[in-house]
């Protein structure tokens, strides 16, 4: 019996890192953020410029500026690709995300027409390089991350304690015990 058990935890064993590795951690979440950000503004700038609301030259700017920041994150993905398709598989998976992107606002982003786009990019100009100033005007912005995957922030269970007859569920302490991602 002891036999049967141990084969069948070492059958799910390999199954656990794996999905584990599939799930967007908080990180690889701002970052996709900031590159779903930067995407859109590239996309946008290139296909505004046969508007009449040319901002090529600032988003080159927003770019130039802001390259540390972009950099890193375009690291992080690198590491959550590497670490969802290994490393051989990184690079694909890498490209075929980015080139989705630039699909989705290939005819547009939703909601913003090219004035707005090119008054965004201003704004990104005049923030500090920082990646807590990127996601906050992603977020103005309301440009969420387009994700491949399940977000893997937390898992919160809430444990009550037992009520007495005619106690409401308000009056009973709750306990909430919060998993954060397993590394």
């Amino acid at each position: 019996m002891r036999i049967l058990i141990a084969a069948a935890l070492a059958a799910t064993m390999p199954l656990a890192p794996a999905t584990a590795a599939t799930c967007w951690k908080q990180t690889a979440v701002e970052a996709a953020q900031i590159r779903d950000f930067e995407m859109m503004l590239m996309v946008s700038a290139l296909r505004c410029r046969a508007t009449g609301h040319d901002f090529l030259a600032s988003y080159n700017r927003f770019i130039r500026e802001k390259r540390e920041t972009l950099t890193q994150v375009n690291d992080e993905l690198r590491e959550h690709f590497r670490s969802i398709a290994g490393p051989l598989g990184a690079l694909g998976a890498y490209d075929n995300y980015v080139t989705g992107l630039a699909n989705i606002y290939g005819a547009g982003a939703d909601g913003l027409a090219c004035r707005d786009l090119q008054s965004i990019t201003v704004a990104a100009n005049a923030l500090p390089p920082s990646r807590s100033a990127l996601l906050e005007l992603a977020d103005a912005a309301a440009i969420g991350p387009h994700l491949s995957g399940a977000r893997y922030d937390i898992v919160t269970a809430m444990a009550g304690k037992a009520r007495k007859t005619g106690e409401s569920a308000s009056d009973a302490p709750l306990r909430v015990a919060v998993r954060g991602p397993a590394e």
